[in-house]
């Protein structure tokens, strides 16, 4: 009773203390309002065809798996890009004719995969659980789902194996993707990977229907450090037959693999092709652009390998892809037969083919004797926005009809590689800027991909095209510059008539010599409000450079006053070195700006106190909460539909774009408003009893306005248009405590506190 005494007497205390407060005077808040995937938005592909899922956000070097994941009792189809670590589910829509509904808001609800995935199920119990890299060897999350997905992580912190007389890890590289299946057809999934040196592939037996009767758990003994009897080149992907390392069984000893051994990365498939009940083996290799597929001619006790081909899997259509393909069994069709896949598996950001390179062959035949025909085209990235490596989004009314379009640099589309044993395989990219139109309205957008190769920028033979613009010549019209890989700025002066679409040339491949360090991303603005056109760049180690116009606006010069503007580093120290900020300068309607910068592992970052703050630090109010679109990120904000919100675009490493739109039901980083707001939102009595006046102090757009009355936790109790202040509001019916109330803007949300205290 004494403590609920003191308890009960402490909160009065709190209470007369907020009443006693002078809240005319007290500080006002800036909420920025939260950003909803959207999904809706049409584009039209360059095909003339409506693309199915155009903002999915590309793909570059993925894996593909079955796996229920609405949980209806059908099988979809997960995708993982290892460029980003992104997940991308995909539900099954039944019919006459099987489709694909993207779905992301399932990839929360996936534990964090790293580098490679598949779906198998280890357990038995019909649901297809989840093995994939942890540093070391494998990780495996049981699938426990019910109502919604659920994994339940079930090593720790790897996959173990008896090997010898030692229980350790079973290694597979970050650049290795095993074979998990059941190899001795008893009943329970094997693992098959190469030695961790290379050359042999090893055989880690499940041992559970041995030891319990059925498939329940995951207990491993090493059978064979040289399954198959053959050997890979260690400077190649040359495949040697009858071949071991030590006395596993008969058949020749290569001392080359014995004397030198190395290893940096394979592909395995296991699958009977030929129906004869014998695990056949497929392989794929870094550097190398074909599968090796080999034959078993053992017995099921003795796997042991007596062909090969590399014209998988027929000599009509054999996989041909610059580096590292990966070979997986997926049911595409929902006919129960396993069709196959092939991508890159290629973790080098710099060699993986990137653009239609996801091929599929349809099985025709039975799962006992596949026959596999091969389907046009790239199976879901046809259906996508897909513009290689890389995808660096700006708004810029193109055609001048009062609709934001879009343009979009790259990093580049895979071009030639060539390789050699002394240094490996090397791959060219040539990037481009991409041109979306928006055809719809100014409520409604939609887009079509009118052009991948604006101003033909491709004959620069350059990589990582960062586009910006800005009217840099005085002529009244928007010019293109773009920063590029070497940390150069190329200048494209827009030539077109009055009243034209803009037509750029480009005239200057290293603008005013300037050197922003590598992976320059500019942005155009007039930052110190001096009329003229200055530049903010991005780079590869996460700060911002601020060059000055010192010029005019028709013949404009630069100076470069800090390689560290704002103190703005976005990167993440514990990962990289590197952190490739590209940022995004917003001011709302009220004239505060926001700064927005993408990062090497995917956050937007968010700032304030930007304006004249130029020699200071600007506040980091977080990052974009909600949106993982990958690695490599860049930002564009603007506005797409008739809301008050602002819209979001934000392009990745794997070459697309996601699209969010302004979510006024949530918010994020409440923090301190600046002078602007603070002078034009006025509430009164503050502290209040049963009533409050609100009204705006200064001129504001009408069509850009609405009052909220939200929980500290942002839950909307209230709300009104702008357009009918001043506003009576009867507040008798709410608890005493702190409020907010919140002026919505084109960015976000800005807001005062509301005291109620009787």
């Amino acid at each position: 009773m004494q403590n609920l005494k003191l308890f009960r007497q402490f909160g009065y205390m709190v209470l007369v203390l907020l009443c006693s407060v002078n809240y005319k005077a007290m500080a006002q808040l800036s909420v920025i309002h939260e950003y909803s995937r959207n999904d809706s938005v049409l584009l039209i592909g360059e095909n003339a065809d409506t693309l199915l899922f155009p903002f999915a956000g590309g793909m570059n070097s993925c894996q593909f798996a079955n796996i229920d994941i609405n949980l209806d009792g059908t099988d979809d189809i997960l995708v993982f890009d290892r460029h980003g670590n992104k997940i991308l589910p995909f539900l099954v829509l039944a019919g006459s004719h099987v489709k694909y509904r993207f779905a992301p808001e399932y990839a929360s609800q996936f534990p964090p995969l790293e580098q490679w995935v598949q779906a198998v199920d280890y357990n038995n119990d019909g649901k297809k659980d989840i093995f994939t890299y942890t540093t070391g060897g494998i990780k495996v999350y049981r699938n426990d789902s019910e109502t919604r997905l659920k994994f339940t992580l079930v090593t720790n912190p790897y996959l173990l194996s008896m090997q010898g007389t030692t229980l350790t890890n079973i290694l597979v590289t970050y650049a290795d993707y095993p074979a998990i299946t059941d190899i001795d057809s008893d009943g329970d999934l094997d693992i098959l990977t190469f030695w961790g040196l290379g050359s042999f592939v090893e055989w880690h037996r499940n041992t559970s229907m041995e030891l319990n009767g059925k498939p329940d758990s995951l207990t491993f003994v090493k059978a064979s450090s040289c399954w198959g009897h053959f050997a890979e080149g260690n400077e190649d992907n040359t495949i040697v037959l009858d071949t071991c390392a030590t006395g596993d069984s008969p058949g020749k000893i290569v001392k080359s693999h014995l004397e030198d051994p190395k290893h940096t990365g394979s592909t395995l498939l296991v699958n009977d092709l030929n129906g004869d009940g014998l695990p056949d083996i497929t392989i794929g290799d870094v550097d190398f652009s074909q599968l090796v597929h080999l034959l078993n001619g053992g017995t099921p006790a003795d796997a042991r390998m007596v062909s090969q081909t590399n014209a998988f899997p027929g000599t009509a259509d054999p996989v041909n892809m610059n580096s590292f393909p990966a070979a997986m069994l997926t049911d595409v069709n929902n006919d129960g037969i396993k069709d196959l896949l092939v991508s890159p598996f290629e973790p080098s950001l710099t060699k993986s083919k990137n653009f239609k390179s996801i091929s599929l062959y349809l099985n025709i035949g039975s799962s006992s004797q596949p026959l596999y025909n091969k389907v046009p085209g790239s199976f879901l990235q046809d259906e996508m926005l897909d513009l290689g490596s890389g995808a660096y989004p700006v708004f810029f009314d193109y055609n001048g009809d009062g609709l934001q379009d879009i343009l979009v640099g790259n990093y580049g589309y895979s071009d030639t590689c060539i390789y050699s044993p002394l240094t490996g395989l090397q791959c060219t990219f040539t990037a481009k800027v991409a041109l979306l139109l928006n055809t719809g309205t100014a409520s409604k957008p939609s887009f079509r991909l009118a052009d991948r190769n604006i101003a033909h920028l491709d004959s620069l033979h350059m990589q990582s095209l960062i586009p910006s613009l800005a009217d840099m010549d005085g002529d009244g019209d928007a010019d293109l510059v773009c920063g590029n890989s070497l940390g150069k700025l190329v200048y494209c002066e827009n030539r077109a008539l009055p009243g034209q679409p803009a037509s750029f040339k480009c005239t200057d491949a290293s603008w005013y010599s300037i050197d922003a360090g590598d992976f320059a991303a500019p942005q155009l603005r007039d930052m110190d409000n001096d009329g003229l056109t200055d530049i903010v760049c991005g780079k590869r180690n996460g700060t911002l450079n601020y060059y000055k116009n010192t010029g005019n606006k028709t013949e404009p010069d630069f100076f470069m006053v800090s390689d560290h503007l704002g103190g703005v580093d976005v990167t993440n120290t514990q990962l990289s070195n590197y952190g490739y900020s590209v940022p995004y300068f917003y001011k709302d309607n009220l004239g505060t700006t926001y700064l927005f910068v993408g990062s090497e592992f995917g956050d937007v970052f968010v700032y304030d106190q930007v304006d004249n703050n130029l020699d200071g630090t600007f506040r980091l109010l977080g990052t974009v909460p909600k949106v993982k679109e990958g690695w490599r990120t860049a930002v564009a904000i603007g506005k797409l539909n008739s809301d008050t919100l602002s819209d979001m675009l934000i392009g990745n490493y794997s070459g697309g774009l996601g699209l969010y739109f302004g979510n006024p039901g949530k918010l994020f980083g409440i923090h301190k408003a600046s002078p602007a707001l603070a002078s034009a939102l006025s509430i009164f009595p503050n502290p209040a009893k049963n009533e409050i006046r609100i009204k705006l102090k200064v001129d504001i757009n009408p069509d850009a306005g609405l009052i909220q009355i939200r929980t500290m936790t942002g839950e909307t109790l209230m709300k009104y248009p702008h357009s009918i202040l001043p506003l009576q509001i009867d507040v008798s019916h709410l608890n005493n405590g702190i409020y907010l109330i919140t002026y919505e803007t084109l960015i976000g949300i800005d807001a005062a506190k509301l005291v109620i205290c009787r």
